[in-house]
């Protein structure tokens, strides 16, 4: 490393500043484009309520952001107790300096996309001291749609993810003659995945103590360096327990089906993460070096070996637990992200010879889902073969419009802030981008004659379902008229992060959407 030229040191530093540019305008450019969706504004109200007040309470005397009602996603002093919450801290941070807006709700998470990239590429070549591959691992990181997905969302999703990069490295620095520093970063890295979600944890810790037994003997203090982590992790976590009771939530997040749920993600982890194909590599390059009598490469020092080892189990022990939890979100799988981009990086430049076949499938992978899709055919017919990266800059780069856009700019043209809907739906992104006042008709189930609301939504604007419990009745053929309203025909899972949902694009469809109105403020 002290031996390379000037000329080589030129080449390096432009390689990095190339890749820091592409992750920062993939990640920053448009970020305010796109209005949020139900999760992101969930982030953003309780962090606007965290300015005004100082906690995440729940109202703000007009809106109530609640998903199950009342005393469940919040305690009897109407603090938010679903999930911790920093993520809504960061997001007022950035309201406080920025003022409210979509690019001031995305952009702190965006940030910490951008220093997970940056910290990723420290780490590998940090354990491994190899330059490509530090590069390699960073750009298969850095293009993957997943990634650029969740991190672009006002959610704490980069979060989790810059915290398994910084939990790698804290363990990384436990094998070394810095494990004292190590132990430090371990617990503030899990404290700060926990604090975002604590569904993340399980797995890591499971992972981490079946790593320390298999290399106890070459570690003689890792159990009491582990200890010590672990006593400060549960010292950091343990007043958010005893405050929020989050198990008292269990009902509302009961457990689903472990075989689906294995099956799930495992086949997403290979559509959009990691091929499995790329498993056969050791068996090609065995096969190479046999006919071609080349010699192997060579060997890993022990440490970098031992992480690497820590990197095989993160994978399928945090797919099992994750299988046995609530719903198959690939957000739980995020913090996968840098870990398989590690391993990918590794079989690439360890495996797969000749050297032609390496540049090849690389630049499959980081361009394309074509390693993905077509070799499991015909097994799947859901995942179409496309162009990733491509359609990746042209999604962020090209203007885009959907139904809740369309709503919003007509209430902003026919309503007021002062106004309430009522819809089946907590409509959390109607609340954030039109202040009106928004009643649940999930939750409050009827409305008196004495009590209208002005307007009656029998179809949410931004609700993922679609589904409504409101039907025309006695009151509404009395007291309103019907409105339609020109909206695009978006999906309405159109905003999430998932790959396969998410709408890259603007549906030019143009549909009715019918909606009620009081007649006593009709114009």
């Amino acid at each position: 490393m002290n031996c390379l030229t000037g000329k080589q040191r030129i080449a390096r530093a432009a390689i990095c500043i190339a890749l820091s540019g592409l992750t920062a305008f993939m990640l920053f450019y448009n970020l305010g484009e796109r209005p949020l969706w139900g999760d992101e504004a969930e982030t953003a109200l309780l962090a606007l309520n965290i300015v005004r007040y100082g906690l995440p309470v729940n109202t703000d005397g007009k809106n109530t952001i609640t998903l199950y009602g009342q005393e469940v996603d919040s305690n009897k002093n109407h603090i938010w107790t679903w999930r911790p919450w920093l993520g809504e801290y960061l997001a007022a941070a950035s309201f406080s300096l920025m003022g409210k807006s979509t690019l001031a709700a995305r952009l702190p998470f965006a940030a910490a996309g951008f220093f997970a990239a940056a910290g990723l590429m420290f780490l590998v070549y940090r354990v491994s001291g190899d330059y490509n591959k530090a590069v390699l691992s960073t750009l298969i990181f850095t293009t993957t749609e997943l990634f650029i997905l969740h991190a672009r969302q006002g959610r704490y999703y980069s979060l989790i993810i810059f915290g398994q990069v910084w939990l790698i490295y804290g363990l990384y620095l436990i094998l070394t003659k810095d494990s004292r520093y190590g132990t430090w970063h371990t617990a503030a890295a899990l404290s700060l995945q926990f604090y975002c979600n604590y569904v993340v944890v399980p797995g890591n810790l499971i992972a981490i103590g079946v790593w320390a037994v298999f290399i106890r003997k070459r570690y003689g203090r890792i159990f009491y360096r582990l200890g010590v982590g672990l006593l400060l992790f549960v010292s950091a976590t343990t007043p958010w327990l005893l405050y929020a009771r989050p198990w008292r939530q269990g009902s509302y997040a009961e457990g689903g089906n472990f075989i689906h749920g294995l099956m799930v993600y495992s086949k997403e982890i290979h559509f959009h993460i990691f091929p499995f194909t790329l498993l056969i590599l050791p068996l090609g390059y065995y096969i190479y070096r046999r006919v071609r009598g080349a010699e192997g490469k060579p060997s890993e020092t022990s440490v970098e070996a031992d992480i690497g080892w820590l990197l095989w189990l993160f994978v399928p022990l945090h797919v099992l637990i994750l299988s046995m939890g609530p719903g198959q979100n690939l957000r739980y799988i995020t913090p996968l992200l840098p870990v398989l981009a590690i391993i990918e990086a590794g079989l690439l430049l360890k495996y797969a010879r000749p050297g032609a076949l390496a540049a090849v499938l690389t630049l499959l992978l980081i361009t394309t889902n074509y390693v993905s899709v077509y070799t499991p055919y015909p097994f799947d017919g859901y995942h179409e073969p496309r162009l990733t990266i491509v359609k990746l800059i042209r999604s962020i780069t090209a203007p885009y419009t959907n139904r809740l856009d369309d709503v919003v700019k007509f209430l902003k043209k026919e309503a007021s802030a002062g106004q309430s809907v009522y819809v089946a739906d907590p409509e959390f992104p109607l609340i954030f981008h039109t202040d009106m006042k928004i009643i649940d008709a999930r939750i409050v189930k009827n409305f008196s004659a004495d009590k209208l609301p002005d307007w009656v939504f029998p179809v949410s604007a931004s609700g993922i379902s679609g589904n409504t419990d409101i039907t025309p009745s006695g009151i509404i053929s009395k007291h309103y008229e019907t409105v339609s309203i020109p909206v695009h025909n978006s999906d309405r899972r159109g905003g999430t992060p998932e790959p396969d949902p998410h709408e890259y694009f603007t549906n030019p469809e143009i549909v009715q959407m019918e909606v009620y109105k009081r007649r006593d403020r009709a114009q």
